[in-house]
């Protein structure tokens, strides 16, 4: 690791883009005035309220891509107003071509990666590490996220309460926005002062322009890269907010040969906040029900370990980054996680079991991030019902450091057996892009006494030009906190990589990657277990396409024959085999667009060939096709399967008030398949009435129904 430590620190020093690249942004922070307004802004599209002429607007927009630095190809302009209740931002997006604005879309949340956009980020607290990101395209469709850890958390599945207007016109589009004060949580003083950036996509140039922050090594979501927004005065949010909901239906399931049918009708709150202080908010759920949550999409295991799905439920999303305290991977899955949400509400198979209540305490006080948790689930079949506390702390140091610690607690029942853990971590960042974090952590459980330690340390430099990582994790092998996640126990892992992202200068190539990565997982008593090398090259060209090309070569010691689910052991013994691997992505700024991906190599004693496919389809912006599909090919000594895994989604907005869905799983794994639709109808920002069915089957040997339900349901916000 010292020698690793030592190559990497000489590469960055040699880099021409350390030593000679200057940074291009000013020093001075920009500055944007909000206007208070006295008349009423109606949400039209059009700025044509008097206030609007009396903003100050923002004007001067640089791009990201494709010339760094360089002024916008197109005109953007920025003005703010506000009143007692909502802020408003005012946009106007100039056009040369107004007949090539991109706008595909009218599902709310889509990532809207196809359109033309308009986004904005608030710093709410100033602080430089939280905030909340709006986006928009020129339909009106809306996206919303939470930002967490200066922009290396999002949460996509954060929804609130806010409003857009927008307009095509000769000139362009334009856009009114509308955020109550009620919608974000903020620091209550005489001067406000906040954290604001802006981010605008030209599709069918394939053009990102920036307020501030347009630097290639950052990102929009790093809020400690924003400019001020200033001028608020004497604004208000809520105090309380009750969302109930009426939930009906009725459902079939069929287990072990008996057949459950069961009709219901229930009622909870889904959320009800106090904001104890603008800052800290206590919330409170009663027997609350996800049966509107996404499903989970299927993934093929062809490995020995865990699988990690995310969480959906709305209840555990505002400010969960503050929960967040592990391992997690730039690209797949976590090593470890001490508190993860799934764990409460959801078996092992991914089934719901009913909670009765809990309560969330989340926000700052001082200098400290706070987030505490406790939910009760109910009894279910033979087991009993369970209680999880979560205590979480975060201190801010410096500009973008902190320290911080967690304690979580899982009890059979409000006196059963608990299994606790807890840890401390930090992570400081030095000349923005060096940034060293780590952890340490323990577990205890009732029957276990030694071996529940793990802790981990991270070294990493991420730049436009030059990225590197280097990690060592230990996992001792009775370190089981059943709050949390852990995808691999019992080993000690050292990690590599390094990436030179040259920019040539070439007709029509806009970016260039060489990279290398290595991986050396050992057990607890040093016993090589899997080493892993990597080689890739890839380019992303000016039109938005990309190609990638990797090579792997991998180890793997069995200690245990390895059972394949879908068919096939593989002895005990060490396995050295390789795999390459070609991967196509499509711009997403057209209608057809999507990836594929094609690798053949060995396979432990035998081979492997895979092939994905993953294609997006938007002949409309009312309809869209997302079908996915994954072949794999194994053949081993003693036999030879192919697994199949399909996750295909149809979207059809009638407006966007009035969205539809369609999923189909497929998993050849599991021998089953799932159909999933979902009508959702938005009374209001937040307020929804959800028309839900899902129905899984088996084939194969257990050909028949597994379960189908039918669920109705409606909520309703009462603020004050």
């Amino acid at each position: 690791m010292r020698n690793l430590c030592s190559v990497a620190l000489l590469l960055w020093l040699a880099s021409p883009v350390s030593a000679q690249r200057p940074n291009p942004e000013p020093d001075r922070t920009p500055v944007v005035r909000a206007v208070r307004s006295e008349e009423s802004v109606v949400l039209d599209g059009i700025l044509d309220e008097a206030a609007w002429s009396r903003a100050v607007p923002v004007t001067q927009f640089l791009q990201k891509e494709p010339r760094e630095g360089a002024p916008a190809s197109e005109a953007t302009e920025v003005r703010v107003l506000f009143d007692t209740r909502n802020i408003y931002f005012g946009i106007l997006c100039r056009d040369s071509s107004p007949a090539g604005i991109r706008a595909t879309e009218l599902r709310r949340d889509d990532s809207l990666n196809n359109d033309d956009i308009f986004e904005l980020v608030l710093d709410t607290f100033h602080d430089g590490r939280n905030g909340y990101l709006f986006r928009i395209n020129p339909l009106g469709t809306k996206y919303d996220a939470t930002v967490a850890n200066d922009g290396t958390a999002t949460n996509a599945n954060w929804d609130e309460q806010w409003d857009v207007a927008t307009r095509v016109t000769a000139e362009g589009w334009t856009a009114e926005i509308a955020i109550p004060f009620k919608s974000v949580r903020f620091l209550s003083s005489e001067q406000i002062v906040w954290g604001v950036n802006f981010h605008r996509d030209i599709k069918r140039k394939n053009e990102e322009v920036y307020w501030t922050a347009y630097n290639r090594d950052f990102q929009f979501a790093e809020v400690s890269r924003a400019g001020n927004l200033e001028g608020l005065e004497g604004i208000q949010g809520f105090t309380v907010r009750v969302k109930p909901y009426v939930a009906t239906g009725g459902s079939k399931e069929i287990r072990n040969g008996q057949t459950e049918t069961s009709h219901l009708t229930d009622v909870g709150i889904e959320d009800a906040k106090w904001l104890i202080t603008p800052q800290l908010a206590l919330d409170l759920t009663v027997n609350p029900d996800f049966a509107q949550a996404e499903v989970d999409e299927a993934q093929v295991n062809l490995t020995r370990f865990s699988q990690f799905f995310p969480e959906k439920r709305e209840f555990f999303q505002e400010r969960s980054g503050i929960f967040d305290f592990g391992s997690a991977e730039r690209i797949g899955q976590p090593q470890v996680l001490l508190f993860h949400s799934r764990s409460i509400g959801l078996s092992e198979d991914r089934r719901e079991i009913p909670i009765y209540g809990g309560l969330k305490l989340t926000g700052k006080q001082g200098p400290l991030d706070i987030g505490v948790l406790n939910m009760q689930t109910q009894r279910e079949d033979s087991t009993p019902g369970q209680n999880f506390s979560t205590i979480r702390v975060k201190g801010n140091l410096l500009a973008r450091s902190y320290v911080g610690a967690i304690f979580t607690r899982n009890t059979g029942g409000l006196f059963g057996g608990a299994n606790q853990a807890g840890g401390v971590d930090a992570s400081f960042t030095f000349w923005r892009n060096l940034n060293l974090r780590g952890f340490l952590a323990k577990s205890d459980s009732a029957d276990r006494k030694n071996g529940e330690w793990a802790g981990q340390a991270v070294l990493d430099w991420e730049s436009d030009r030059i990225e590197f990582t280097l990690e060592h994790i230990s996992i001792q092998e009775n370190f089981d906190p059943e709050m949390g996640f852990v995808r691999r126990g019992n080993l000690k892992r050292n990690f590599g990589e390094l990436d030179y992202q040259p920019r040539p200068n070439l007709e029509g190539v806009r970016q260039m990657e060489f990279g290398t990565e290595f991986e050396i997982i050992t057990n607890q008593e040093g016993r090589l277990e899997t080493r892993r090398m990597e080689a890739e090259w890839g380019t992303e060209f000016e039109s938005g396409d990309s190609v990638n090309l990797t090579f792997a070569r991998t180890l793997d010691r069995l200690e245990q024959p390895f059972s394949i689910r879908s068919g096939g052991t593989v002895p005990v013994g060490s396995y050295e085999f390789n795999e390459y691997q070609f991967m196509f992505r499509g711009f997403r700024g057209r209608r057809a667009s999507g990836n594929f991906t094609a690798a053949v190599g060995d396979f432990f004693n035998g081979r492997r060939t895979r092939m994905e496919i993953a294609p997006q389809i938007k002949p409309s912006e009312k309809l869209s096709f997302e079908p996915g599909y994954e072949w794999n090919k194994i053949t081993l000594p003693d036999s030879q399967f192919t697994i199949q895994e399909f996750n295909g989604r149809v979207n059809y907005s009638f407006t966007q008030r009035w969205l539809t869905a369609a999923t189909v799983l497929v998993n050849s794994q599991d021998q089953q398949y799932t159909f999933n639709f979902r009508l959702n109808y938005i009374l209001r920002s937040n307020d929804d009435l959800f028309i839900v069915y899902n129905e899984t089957r088996s084939y194969g040997s257990g050909t028949g129904l597994d379960n189908r339900a039918l669920i109705v349901k409606v909520t309703y916000s009462l603020d004050q």
